[in-house]
């Protein structure tokens, strides 16, 4: 075999690899990045989570308030007060029901945004990264070999043929 076929087999090996060997430094790359990002955002979560103030729940008060409000009326004597009373009571009672489903609105969406963007879910996603490069890191790894040992089997080659490896 002449030094021209050898080094068209060289080329060859070269050329051949060469996507992978790229595509396969652009998945670990991806992975870095991305790992990157979620312990960015790991720590904008764990940062709000620390700035949030502490928020008291209004509704404990309602409730109590038109609990009294009904022992207030169930003590009123006369039809003038009994009616104003229930009139008070009513609107304290439609403001509850309202602060209620708001509440519950409030909650689910704070419960659901949690689950996306909350510091567990990012401790998560940061955990899924580190797992991600680690597997990138491997097929690169693995990549390599490969093109290892088709350069290997291109030495043998060089060497059965009688020709000096360049």
């Amino acid at each position: 075999m002449s030094q021209s076929e050898l080094d068209r087999l060289a080329f060859a090996v070269t050329d051949r690899f060469a996507p992978h060997l790229r595509a396969a430094q652009a998945a670990v790359r991806e992975a870095e990045q991305s790992l990157e990002d979620a312990r960015d955002s790991l720590a904008l979560a764990e940062q709000a989570a620390a700035d949030t103030p502490y928020q008291s729940d209004p509704l404990v008060f309602m409730r109590a308030t038109v609990g009294d409000d009904l022992e207030g009326l169930a003590r009123k004597t006369t039809p003038k007060k009994v009616r104003a009373s229930y009139r008070y009571l009513l609107d304290r009672a439609v403001e509850l029901a309202d602060g209620e489903l708001t509440g519950y609105r409030r909650d689910l969406a704070a419960s659901r945004r949690d689950r996306v963007q909350g510091v567990e879910a990012c401790r998560q996603a940061v955990q899924v990264s580190v797992s991600e490069l680690a597997a990138a890191k491997a097929m690169h790894e693995r990549v390599l070999a490969a093109e290892g040992a088709a350069r290997a089997g291109l030495a043998m080659l060089r060497e059965k043929m009688g020709t000096e490896s360049p």
